[in-house]
């Protein structure tokens, strides 16, 4: 369903092209599943919509087309169609990006400036809270080694 389009480019300002490979970061739903990354449902065989469960984090997914959706109830939307294992999927490009479920060059640099906040706006941290914090989006693989290498000397000094 949709129509077919070249590229797209979200409202955090990642531009997403047929072939790009996207890399999943973490479900955004309480159980640690995907809320934006799923198999969709198929009216023909009867079978629901699948969620990609927590054990697909960090799996990096090869975007096969690109489909602007529009929908009246829903809002207008484009889904990336990716090839997860053996299947084909949909990600909510703008959800799943603004969710943390895609990781792209926007959310990390977010993240970056986030963990590198100026003492002042984040003076009720203590370094241990802001310590964890980095090691936690390290963990994740939101910062590089050398992002969390430079972060963790700058708390430290």
């Amino acid at each position: 369903m949709g129509k077919s389009v070249p590229e797209f480019k979200t409202t955090a300002g990642t531009v997403v092209h047929v072939g790009d490979t996207l890399r999943l970061g973490r479900g955004s739903l309480p159980s640690g599943e995907f809320q934006y990354v799923f198999v969709p449902a198929n009216v023909f065989t009867g079978s629901p919509q699948i969620n990609f469960n927590s054990q697909m984090s960090n799996l990096s997914v090869r975007v096969k087309d690109l489909r602007f959706q529009p929908s009246k109830n829903y809002g207008n939307k484009t889904v990336a169609v990716v090839k997860a294992n053996t299947l084909n999927s949909c990600v909510d490009l703008n959800a799943a990006e603004d969710a943390g479920e895609i990781v792209t060059a926007n959310t990390r640099q977010a993240a970056v400036s986030a963990a590198a906040a100026p003492a002042s706006v984040a003076s009720f941290r203590s370094t241990a809270d802001e310590l964890l914090k980095i090691k936690q989006l390290y963990d994740q693989k939101v910062l590089t080694k050398a992002e969390y290498d430079a972060q963790k000397a700058k708390l430290l000094k």
